[in-house]
């Protein structure tokens, strides 16, 4: 019976994966069978519910009563029906990331990767891994720990396995700043709009080099140039092809008028044909790895399209100016927007609320009027959020996963150093994205 249900899940995702690159494609043309794969991902929804972890129910109960302040009595159909045409997209994201991961791990340049990263001196791998986290994390997310952890040596101790987690995590999670791979940039974009959500991926890469260029100095025992060039040598067999997927989805949104996130929803599966045709052999282990994926995505699918739901909620109502939280235009100053917001995400995060939640508080706070702050600049501070709180957060999808692969305790992994550092990161962000808005806005 449990296989037949899961059968049953993934198929449902299937299906409103497969609508949600059509809704993309033909639009409104489809708004019935998009209606049915909403109604789809509602019966998916309610089929996973028994399987959830406890800490998912606490953060899907959290944004329930979110979302029932916010609608304040408002609901219908109509408000229903495009809400859930409105997540589709997000659950096709999830899905084409699992498809991603696994044609990834398959690749020869990755496993040459893998053992150059493996040949790396104890004093060198923490920058070397950190840099190759940040690089596969733009691409792939959380499939990069599977990556980098089979990179390290088989008889490292404890002391290094921590700190080698803590170099992949640091590095997978703040390249959110910058990459259209993630969701945080996904939920940004819906708040600032396109243009600006691309604007600020250029702020984003400039964040990401200062930001590796400082750990890397504070967190390698022989910091010197040669150690940062040792370790982008070992990036050498990946570095065109992730040339040539980003390549690919900046030019067909603009070519196209997408999205990032729809641009990626469409031309991550393409590239993946292409890999089925030059390595046919490939294909069935990456079809029974997207499968099992999909089977196991359940938490984080449910939290991310409850917390996109949520958002689309605070902007087609008036929930927010009820609740106090919306009011004048621009009744708060940009530098309390660009500081308040990775802060409060990182500092959320540490006790246990995921930065999908506050990200799509603060976003709904300060967008649109809401502060004195240019989109592009808000845009930028939230990826900062997002990434220093999915460091510091022993709730973490980042965390949890990365803590399991490098076989040492979560709350090791995130309550030390990388701690203190996603503070930092949060507080020092703000504070150089706040002077910047002080010059341009």
């Amino acid at each position: 019976m449990n296989n037949v249900i899961t059968t049953l899940r993934v198929c449902l995702l299937a299906f409103a994966w497969f609508t949600a690159i059509l809704q993309i494609i033909f639009g409104a043309d489809v708004i019935g069978l998009s209606n049915l794969a909403a109604l789809a991902c509602g019966v998916f929804f309610i089929l996973v519910l028994p399987t959830l972890k406890w800490d998912s129910l606490l953060i899907i109960s959290m944004l329930a009563v979110l979302g029932w302040l916010l609608l304040d009595g408002e609901l219908s159909m109509d408000l229903a029906f495009s809400g859930g045409r409105f997540i589709l997209i997000f659950v096709a994201l999830i899905a084409t990331m699992t498809l991603s991961k696994a044609t990834a791990a398959t690749m020869p340049s990755v496993r040459r990767t893998q053992d150059n990263l493996a040949q790396l001196s104890p004093e060198n791998s923490s920058a070397g891994l950190q840099i190759a986290g940040h690089v596969f994390g733009g691409i792939i997310n959380t499939g990069t720990f599977a990556i980098l952890s089979a990179a390290l040596p088989k008889d490292s101790d404890n002391h290094r396995r921590k700190l080698a987690a803590e170099a992949a995590l640091r590095g997978m999670v703040t390249s959110a700043v910058w990459s259209p791979f993630f969701v945080a940039f996904a939920v940004g974009e819906r708040f600032v709009g396109t243009a600006h959500a691309w604007l600020a991926m250029a702020f984003g890469l400039a964040t990401a080099f200062l930001f590796t260029l400082i750990c890397t100095f504070f967190f390698s025992a022989e910091f010197s140039f040669r150690t940062i060039q040792k370790s982008l040598a070992c990036l050498r067999p990946i570095a065109w092809r992730v040339v040539i997927v980003l390549t690919s989805v900046l030019a067909f949104a603009l070519i196209f008028n997408l999205t990032a996130l729809s641009a990626v929803v469409t031309v991550m599966p393409l590239l993946v044909i292409v890999q089925f045709f030059r390595y046919p052999q490939n294909i069935r282990a990456i079809v029974k790895s997207t499968r099992d994926g999909l089977a196991l995505t359940s938490d984080d699918l449910i939290i991310i399209s409850m917390a996109m739901l949520i958002g689309y909620v605070a902007i087609n109502t008036n929930g927010l100016e009820q609740l106090g939280l919306v009011g004048p235009h621009s009744m708060y100053p940009g530098w309390l927007a660009l500081i308040a917001t990775p802060v409060v995400m990182m500092l959320a995060s540490v006790v246990g609320i995921h930065p999908v939640i506050s990200s799509t508080v603060m976003l709904a706070i300060f967008s649109n009027g809401g502060a004195a702050v240019h989109p592009a600049l808000l845009m930028q501070s939230h990826l900062i959020g997002w990434g220093a709180g999915t460091m510091s957060s022993v709730a973490s999808l980042s965390v949890i996963t990365c803590a399991r692969l490098y076989q040492i305790r979560s709350t090791k992994l995130a309550l030390s150093h990388n701690l203190i550092t996603a503070f930092l990161f949060a507080l020092m962000g703000g504070a150089a994205l706040s002077l910047i808005n002080m010059l341009i806005y």
